[in-house]
């Protein structure tokens, strides 16, 4: 079962990466909508999806600029070959998590995803679900819902001085150390990370401390040229460097 739900997560990041589950709802209906139809002209795509006109304009004219539509004839649009392939990890990836696949459902699942990675990076058991509300763009009882109706076995949620707080159970440990796995960090050097950086996620943790690392070590670069301060920082920089590496490497 977390093996299984690791390839889908896969799927569900990379989709993520090139439209953006929160505000991509439309985006993605033209994507089925071309598939279905070979091609999609916005006065019908509107019409057909009950949209207006303009909702789906901004959406197409956001799926030309990522390379996934172009406009084959006037007011007429096509899947690019990396549209094509898109849309097929978009097929595979809903079929894969129902026999009648929707956005709704992948989104859904998405949101479970991401909760189990903040969870789980939490130096707290127990996570107000607020907390992780606001970092998926929803609002908690929305978060709250998903979770007692499609993720139960591996979350769990409790109810303390009016707040909802959510945690995981032992599958969803399994999950999230797997999770942890595809992006090739540990739990402890997640953990870590997250702490300096001020940050739940750990992709975002990991990319602000080498930006941050980067600028320091331009500055200690800089400064070995005036010493004596240019040792110190040489040493704090090489330790900080070994610990960083340890953790990466070891992935603890």
């Amino acid at each position: 079962m977390p093996e299984e739900w690791n390839n889908t997560l896969e799927k569900l990041r990379l989709i993520d990466s090139i439209v953006d589950f929160a505000r991509g709802h439309i985006q993605f209906s033209i994507i089925l909508t071309t598939l279905d139809d070979g091609y999609v002209i916005p006065n019908y795509a509107a019409e057909k999806l009950k949209l207006s006109r303009k909702s789906v304009i901004d959406a197409i004219q956001k799926l030309k600029k990522k390379g996934l539509l172009y406009k084959s004839k006037s007011n007429v649009y096509t899947l690019t070959e990396k549209g094509k392939k898109f849309a097929s990890l978009l097929m595979e990836t809903l079929s894969s998590l129902s026999p009648v696949g929707s956005i709704d459902k992948i989104i859904e699942a998405y949101k479970i995803s991401e909760t189990i990675l903040l969870v789980g990076t939490s130096t707290k058991e127990w996570v107000n679900i607020k907390e992780i509300a606001k970092y998926l763009a929803m609002k908690p009882e929305q978060l709250e819902k998903i979770i007692e109706t499609k993720a139960s076995k591996i979350l769990k949620t409790r109810k303390f001085s009016g707040n909802t707080y959510v945690a995981l159970t032992y599958e969803g440990t399994e999950l999230y150390e797997l999770l942890l796995e595809s992006i090739k960090l540990g739990p402890l050097t997640a953990k870590t990370l997250t702490l300096m950086t001020g940050t739940l996620d750990p992709r975002d943790a990991l990319r602000r401390f080498m930006i941050v690392y980067l600028l320091i070590s331009i500055l200690v670069f800089l400064e070995l040229t005036q010493p004596p301060y240019g040792i110190i920082s040489a040493i704090v920089w090489a330790a900080a460097s070994f610990y960083l590496a340890f953790l990466i490497y070891s992935k603890k």
